[in-house]
């Protein structure tokens, strides 16, 4: 499961899944018709078709693994809700509680550092937890996937970047020779990781916060234009962000319909009210004045006779 496909995290999920079926399941020596019961008790009992998809995938990249070519049952799911995102005004809040919750000076500016670079860097947690003092750029920070993607640069502000060589210099526990965040017993964990998360959430009252809810708000924040500055490219998002994919990258984008009407509304409002001669080409068009009614609009705009 780590060759190239699976974070870490992910892996770990998938084993306590495997660990908790060979208590109903003999996995060395598998009967698809006790397995096909198995699936038939989880429907019974209304488990969600995600969960039972879930327990699906980790059984079929085991029997994989044995050489075994057993059938499994796949459910239809239900769409899938947009993930929940902080508005711009909670990541305020979020970025200011990492960096003051604590009576630690030194818990303050490392919780500071790895919230701005889960927001405007877009790093996941393991990927985070990897970061080593070598990867600190003169600009940004070199970051290493946890999903076996290429290797990426994420820019961050010129403050930030003081910050993380003062954090450095000054307060990083040197329990770990190579490692950026340390702890006293050595380099930060995955679950110390999301403990600062569920603290930050608990002190600023927003309980649905956790990191990923960070990447996503980068992505959706660079292609919309973050408090007024110019839209990304979405190319130069999903560089950012480090996907192989671009199909992956507009997953993390998200715009509601009311904002796509808001926006169409908009560029349209320009068009139609903005323009001397086309408001009184659509005058013309209402009114039905002049030669060839509807098709003066036309002429009038491309140069030919008719549409």
């Amino acid at each position: 499961m780590t060759m190239g496909r699976y974070s870490p995290s992910t892996v770990k999920r998938a084993l306590r899944r495997i660990r908790s079926f060979s208590r109903l399941i003999d996995l060395f020596n598998p009967d698809q018709g006790k397995i096909l019961d198995f699936f038939a008790s989880e429907i019974e009992n209304r488990t969600k078709p995600h969960t039972i998809n879930n327990q699906r995938k980790d059984l079929s990249s085991w029997f994989r693994f044995l050489g075994l070519d057993i059938e499994l049952p796949k459910l239809k799911e239900p769409p899938v809700p947009d993930p929940w995102i902080p508005t711009n005004t909670e990541v305020e809040i979020i970025i200011q509680a990492a960096g003051h919750m604590s009576t630690r000076r030194e818990v303050n500016i490392r919780n500071s550092i790895i919230a701005h670079i889960a927001f405007f860097g877009g790093a996941r947690i393991g990927e985070i937890v990897q970061i080593n003092i070598s990867d600190i750029q003169e600009n940004g920070i070199r970051i290493r996937s946890e999903k076996v993607e290429a290797e990426r640069i994420i820019g961050l502000p010129d403050k930030i970047m003081n910050d993380v060589r003062k954090y450095i210099k000054d307060y990083r526990p040197n329990t770990d020779q190579t490692a950026l965040f340390t702890t006293p017993t050595g380099r930060m964990t995955y679950d110390y990781i999301r403990k600062i998360a569920k603290r930050i959430g608990a002190f600023t009252g927003i309980k649905k916060f956790h990191w990923h809810a960070a990447r996503h708000w980068c992505a959706t924040s660079l292609l919309k234009g973050y408090h007024g500055a110019k839209p990304l490219d979405i190319r130069m998002v999903q560089i950012h962000l480090g996907h192989r994919s671009l199909r992956t990258t507009q997953r993390y984008t998200h715009f509601s319909q009311y904002e796509v009407a808001e926006v169409v509304i908009s560029r349209l409002r320009d068009i139609f009210q903005g323009s001397g001669k086309m408001t009184e080409l659509v005058s013309m068009y209402e009114s039905g004045s002049g030669p060839h009614g509807a098709a003066r609009i036309w002429t009038g705009v491309s140069g030919s006779q008719s549409p």
